[in-house]
């Protein structure tokens, strides 16, 4: 009769302790504030979208400098949008070749899960730009109306445009079309796309490790 060893037997233990938790994180942000916007943001070029020199680049794969970059994310979304709540979750990239400088170590970028932004996305434009902030982010040229016809070529609902300046205003994020992916989600999609950000959860450590608690909504 074949026997589990005891390291067979802690691994077992720790993948179910681990999937339990992951499940109850899902469970917790979805019954708390269930997000519609999945974001992810990826650190890999300046401001305005130039290369890196080695020593910024080194920021990217420093994990207080990347929570430092939340700290100000979360401020901007906070300062436009008061009442959303918000996940931030890191993820390494694995070791790449740099066009300029070879091998690098992976540098780290975010999944970030927002709540409520669903009640601006039915606002009339007038009622949603009555905060100035918001109407900040709009462009110095032209009139609204001119805008507002090219987001409706581009198919391109006005909420994600702001969400889109808003967070771009960030360094480590900035004008670079990459550096910047949103998502709405639908319930059904939640739970998948929550797990998705979890993927490198692989040890109890990972969960201090990999989310960001302290600027997360998640406590």
């Amino acid at each position: 009769m074949l026997i589990d060893t005891p390291a067979y037997t802690t691994a077992v233990e720790k993948s179910k302790y681990l999937s339990s938790m992951k499940t109850f994180l899902a469970n917790r942000t979805d019954v708390c504030f269930e997000p519609n916007y999945f974001v992810t943001l990826y650190y890999g070029r300046s401001f305005n979208g130039n290369f890196l020199s080695p020593s910024e680049y080194r920021k990217r794969w420093d994990k207080t400098e990347v929570r430092k970059t939340h700290k100000f994310i979360r401020s901007l979304l906070r300062k436009c949008f008061p009442d959303i709540k918000m996940v931030f979750i890191m993820e390494r990239h694995s070791e790449t070749q740099h066009p300029i400088w070879g091998e690098v170590k992976g540098s780290f970028h975010t999944h970030l899960y927002l709540a409520g932004v669903e009640q601006y996305v039915h606002l009339a434009p007038d009622q949603l730009l009555m905060k100035k902030e918001l109407r900040k982010l709009l462009p110095m040229f032209g009139s609204l109306n001119h805008y507002l016809n090219i987001l409706r070529i581009t198919d391109t609902p006005l909420i994600e445009h702001l969400l889109d300046e808003c967070i771009r205003q960030a360094k480590w994020v900035g004008s670079h079309p990459d550096s910047l992916d949103i998502q709405s989600i639908g319930h059904n999609e939640f739970k998948r796309t929550f797990h998705y950000g979890l993927k490198q959860i692989d040890s109890e450590d990972d969960l201090n490790e990999r989310i960001d608690w302290n600027h997360s909504d998640l406590i």
